[in-house]
């Protein structure tokens, strides 16, 4: 069982290694910027943001070699260079004065371009941090602890945008407004279940129909109204009250928006390669949005259905699974969702038969944590409790970081420069 066991990991590793090098998902863009056509002279103006944000503006250089006119991209890091368009740093997962800053430079250039001049906008997850602007009357620091209480509410991708976009001068489909008369096309890097145009990034340039009420509900279902700051509470309440206006509806005429479903892609891709492997192998249908508890016992289920001969997949089964889970943070410990989800997992898989999983941030960054993810097997908690280690203790302390530390079963790649979801792949035999 052992070597079974180690052989399944370093099968997830090799796959790990092919997604970081670009085998198993590469994002090409050629035959959405072959949609763009300029005239004999014409330039084009480029923004972006996101942590893919580079790596597309870097392909517009690249398929439009000298006919930038000026442009401007905002990232947690650099991981290519560029020559015609500016790049700014910004902050993931909570925006900082680095973020504020950028964000001032990509709506001054905005406001900068001519109407009649095309645009082509690269946006991609993370964007919502990267590029964000306070409301008038909220200090940045009451927007950064208003983004820590929602991202540890349990609370959904689309909530979670909902709030962002009505406390957020750039989110919410703004920046389109800013680019009306501009032949603005979007390229969107989705990283949301269901591909949501005015979800991804918070919709700096799409239409949205959410509502400073939807807003207010959201806070209140996740028990975060009386503890966000006070003037946090005041904005929204006069968004209620139609003091502020709401986020625009429509959209202007002359945008077109394409979507690039990669976690989808990157999904199929995995299965691909591990059926050239010799495994059965099941692919989810849709991308799943739900807390992690519920994920963990749907891989498990199917998990064991296979072990006992009770599915219709047969043994050496491989499961590849996709989308964006949520956790309710109780604890103080430090973790991602996906190290939590790996934990929970190992958990309640303790002591099958040979059954190995794999689970991913695709950007390289699980959480708060230097963390991709990591690889656990149905041995790894009962290696933990050989050591002396709870398991339960870590996951009540939502500390999966440490357990996986203790264990060697964190995984870590850096930032990847991409971000389509998170993946997880399970290996029954």
């Amino acid at each position: 069982m052992k070597e079974t066991l180690k052989a399944q990991q370093n099968i997830l590793r090799q796959l790990v290694d092919q997604y970081t090098e670009g085998e198993l998902l590469s994002i090409d863009m050629e035959d959405y910027l072959s949609e763009i056509t300029l005239k004999d002279d014409e330039k084009v103006w480029v923004l972006g943001a996101g942590k893919a944000a580079v790596e597309m503006a870097a392909q517009v250089e690249s398929y439009f070699p000298g006919r930038i006119k000026d442009g401007v991209v905002i990232a947690p890091q650099l991981r290519a260079r560029l020559y015609d368009i500016q790049v700014f740093r910004g902050a993931h997962p909570i925006p900082d004065n680095e973020s504020v800053a950028a964000s001032y430079e990509l709506i001054h250039l905005a406001k900068r371009i001519p109407d009649g001049d095309t645009v082509i906008f690269c946006l991609s997850g993370g964007a919502s941090s990267l590029f964000c602007i306070p409301p008038e009357r909220v200090e940045l620091v009451e927007l950064q602890e208003t983004w820590k209480l929602l991202l540890e509410s349990g609370a959904d991708i689309h909530q979670i945008n909902v709030v962002r976009k009505h406390i957020s001068e750039s989110s919410g489909g703004r920046l389109g407004r800013i680019l009306e008369g501009t032949n603005l096309v979007s390229i969107i890097l989705s990283d949301v279940p269901g591909n949501w145009t005015d979800t991804i990034g918070s919709g700096p340039v799409s239409g949205d129909s959410s509502t400073f009420k939807e807003a207010f509900q959201i806070l209140k279902k996740h028990g975060l109204w009386n503890r966000i700051p006070h003037t946090v509470r005041m904005h929204i309440s006069a968004g209620m009250y139609g003091d502020i206006p709401e986020t625009p509806i429509e959209m202007p005429v002359c945008h077109i928006e394409r979507v690039i479903p990669g976690a989808g892609l990157l999904a199929r891709n995995a299965g691909r390669k591990l059926k050239d492997e010799g495994y059965h192998v099941w692919i989810r249908e849709e991308a799943y949005s739900a807390d992690v508890k519920k994920i963990a016992k749907e891989i498990c289920e199917k998990a064991i259905g296979i072990l006992s001969n009770k599915d219709v997949l047969k043994k050496p089964a491989a499961l590849v699974f996709y989308g964006e889970s949520t956790v309710h943070v109780k604890g103080n410990g430090l973790g991602g969702r996906n190290q939590e989800l790996a934990l929970i997992t190992a958990l309640s898989l303790e002591g099958q038969q040979s059954v190995s999983m794999l689970s991913l941030a695709t950007d390289g960054v699980d959480g708060p944590t230097d963390a991709a993810g990591a690889i656990v097997n149905s041995l790894t908690t009962l290696e933990a409790r050989k050591k002396k280690i709870s398991p339960e203790d870590y996951l009540t302390q939502n500390d999966s970081y440490h357990f996986h530390q203790e264990l060697g079963t964190l995984l870590k790649t850096g930032p990847t420069g991409n971000n389509v979801m998170d993946l997880q792949l399970v290996l029954v035999e």
